[in-house]
């Protein structure tokens, strides 16, 4: 029997780094980047253009940029990004206006029609996360009709949705359901999970993932990561707990533990400075 290949999409530059309230070095960052493609990973989403205000850990983008993917929220931020090179362009919105409103200050509405008025890359190479798509503590859990027009929105853009679990409420039934739209939809999907210090749960809903034939999981190593935008998000599922159990299921996923020696031990620095006291000027 053919060993099924999945892909990690590491998102700890970005996700995992935007709500540490220190900040983390520039040579740092661009050294953990740079042991993320050394280990073998081949899709990292290196930083986000939101604006240094709103995501402080974000300010060096352009410093700590190399070669793979950046989030973009506005007209802005994306001419940034494709002037400092980037050729893979990640988007966001939600079905939960609540939501939105506090991300990005537009209903999801505006923010396709913003997106519509600037962004010009192959679809191949844009990816839409798809924000509390499992449900949201402002609006609850969201009907199939309206995950089916958020995917058919996200459409426009990309041919990858990725549903974000982004406060840890999903379960295997909506993996399942989203999964079957999407295919009807004639788009890739890929899973974003959060959790609030049960992985167990996370490890489900990616067992449920590869039942529905969802073939991309997001992570992010040390588990590091957060929304700062809704309170409670929870951190991202661990890259290490992936990769054990991918590979313990018998699929391929070009990683295993021993690749991930160096980054953790970056991590660990990352962690280090986190441990140190906050100064109150």
């Amino acid at each position: 029997m053919p060993i099924v290949r999945v892909s990690i999409y590491e998102v700890s530059p970005r996700d995992g780094l935007q709500s540490l309230p220190h900040f983390i070095p520039t040579e740092l960052k661009k050294e953990f980047i740079s042991s993320l493609y050394e280990a073998g990973f081949k899709d990292v989403e290196e930083t986000s253009m939101a604006h240094p205000k709103l995501v402080p850990q974000m300010a060096d983008a352009q410093e700590v940029f190399q070669r793979g993917a950046v989030l973009v929220m506005n007209r802005k931020g994306y001419e940034r990004a494709i002037e400092m090179g980037a050729k893979k362009i990640n988007l966001v919105f939600s079905p939960c206006e609540t939501f939105n409103m506090k991300n990005m200050g537009k209903t999801r509405s505006e923010i396709i029609l913003m997106y519509k008025t600037f962004l010009n890359v192959p679809k191949k190479d844009v990816r839409v996360y798809i924000s509390m798509a499992f449900g949201s503590p402002y609006s609850g859990k969201f009907d199939k009709k309206l995950i089916r027009n958020c995917i058919r929105d996200a459409k426009m853009f990309g041919n990858t949705v990725v549903f974000a679990d982004t406060v840890g409420c999903g379960t295997p039934k909506q993996v399942k359901i989203f999964a079957q739209i999407a295919k009807e939809e004639n788009m890739r999907c890929a899973l974003h999970l959060h959790h609030k210090g049960d992985e167990d749960k996370a490890i489900e809903l990616v067992k449920a993932g590869l039942f529905a034939g969802i073939k991309q999981f997001d992570s992010s190593l040390g588990g590091l990561g957060g929304c700062p935008f809704t309170e409670n998000s929870g951190a991202n599922i661990s890259t290490e707990t992936l990769v054990k159990h991918l590979n313990s299921w018998g699929f391929s996923c070009g990683i295993s533990p021993s690749d991930l020696v160096t980054p953790k031990r970056l991590v660990s620095k990352i962690l280090e400075i986190q441990s140190q006291p906050l100064l109150v000027l």
